[in-house]
């Protein structure tokens, strides 16, 4: 087996705190748009916000939430110039990249036994790029209702030009909760197939993304892009 070391700890790091705050953001965002629990009814404002969970709590933290995703999406980009290995999510506009995206769907939907060894493949490729862009989609929608509540505010002047775009306020909290589901949605098949990867192929698919280094048995197609 081969041993690449494909990512960076700068990569490894964001990984794992941009997971901790799409969970953040999905569970406290299911609760700002629909409150399933009585939280502080009963008691004097006083007294409320440190004895139970209140709306209040929940948004601060959805908040603070968005603008680590905010920052990691910053972060990500930044650190793309510098490594071609963090690169892995730009396609290649090329005939064998098509092909290969392609081949990798007959793969997934059992049509097809095998495809070629990739470090990344380009159907993940594809997808992940689409990713980054709903993320910025979700920043974009979520702080343009954030500035909401505080008008001529800084994301009010930032973000303002959104809310219009997509048909007004009730529209925009709409988009933002569609899109949220498919960014869970996301989430769940890619924690299917990186289990799958590592339980058919060995390659260390789950612990790369702690160690940086996958286990492979020749030199993937796109190696030159991880050196």
């Amino acid at each position: 087996m081969k041993k690449i070391y494909i990512f960076s700890p700068s990569l490894r790091v964001w990984h794992w705190v941009n997971a901790l705050a799409i969970t953040l953001l999905f569970l406290t965002g299911l609760y700002i748009g629909n409150p399933f629990f009585v939280g502080s009814q009963g008691l004097e404002a006083t007294y409320a916000y440190g004895q139970r969970l209140t709306m209040d709590l929940l948004r601060m933290v959805h908040f603070a939430a968005g603008y680590v995703l905010l920052v990691g999406l910053l972060f990500r980009f930044f650190i793309a110039f510098f490594r071609k290995g963090d690169r892995l999510f730009l396609p290649k506009l090329r005939g064998d990249f098509w092909k290969g995206i392609w081949d990798m769907l007959l793969y997934y939907l059992f049509i097809k036994p095998q495809h070629p060894l990739y470090v990344r493949n380009p159907l993940a490729r594809v997808v992940y790029l689409l990713v980054y862009l709903l993320l910025i989609f979700m920043v974009l929608t979520g702080f343009a209702m954030y500035g909401m509540s505080n008008p001529g505010g800084f994301w009010s002047k930032i973000t303002g030009w959104v809310i219009p775009m997509l048909g007004g306020e009730f529209m925009t909290h709409m988009w933002h909760h569609w899109f949220a589901w498919i960014v869970i949605f996301f989430v769940i098949l890619h924690v299917y197939m990186v289990i799958r990867e590592d339980a058919l192929k060995k390659s260390g698919e789950i612990s790369s993304m702690f160690s940086g280094v996958k286990f492979l048995k020749k030199d993937p197609v796109d190696v030159e892009d991880v050196s």
